[in-house]
């Protein structure tokens, strides 16, 4: 009998979102959650970089915060690439837009 492919072993696990895997996961703690959320009214706009420095925590948490941000309504992803999105807060899309910012990788911000 051959073995059957993919994780889980056969087990019939329902995918978690981002926000409901961040209570799981040890590298994303709520209060950094709450911190990003309180400064979210001063920021024109979020790179996994930013949050990454600004925070204490490595890039790919940075990533995973900002996706759970963007989950719960409360950021926009506005362009980037798959490597470096740029995200807004709710509100602030427009002042974005009007400008002239570089979403290409490599371009300065």
């Amino acid at each position: 009998m051959a073995k059957q492919k993919g994780k889980g072993g056969g087990k019939g696990r329902e995918a978690r979102s981002t926000v409901q895997q961040a209570a799981y996961d040890v590298g994303l703690p709520e209060e950094i959650l709450s911190k990003v959320r309180g400064d979210l009214r001063r920021e024109r706009y979020l790179t996994p970089f930013k949050v990454a420095q600004r925070y204490d925590v490595s890039v790919s948490t940075a990533k995973r915060i900002l996706k759970a941000l963007e989950e719960e309504g409360l950021l926009r992803r506005v362009g980037g690439t798959r490597r470096t999105p740029i995200y807004v807060p709710k509100g602030k899309e427009l002042a974005f837009e009007t400008v002239n910012v570089g979403v290409r990788a490599g371009e300065r911000l």
